[in-house]
């Protein structure tokens, strides 16, 4: 039965891990986000533009293409 018993603190362990690792990567992400937004509204932020095209969810803006 003991065999249970540490996979099972194991498993809840790592369980724990991956929920920080999880928490932190929100965090990061929060603040790249927040950085970018910045940057778009500084002129002087190499490539970051206006920001008025970048509206889209993949951040490449909208595209127009002629057939």
């Amino acid at each position: 039965m003991e065999g249970h018993e540490e996979k099972a603190a194991e498993a809840e362990f790592e369980l724990a891990e991956m929920e920080e690792q999880s928490d932190s990567l929100a965090e990061d992400i929060e603040a790249a986000k927040a950085d970018w937004q910045q940057k778009k509204q500084d002129g002087s932020a190499p490539g970051a533009g206006t920001g008025d095209e970048d509206d889209d969810a993949t951040g490449e803006g909208a595209v127009e293409v002629d057939d």
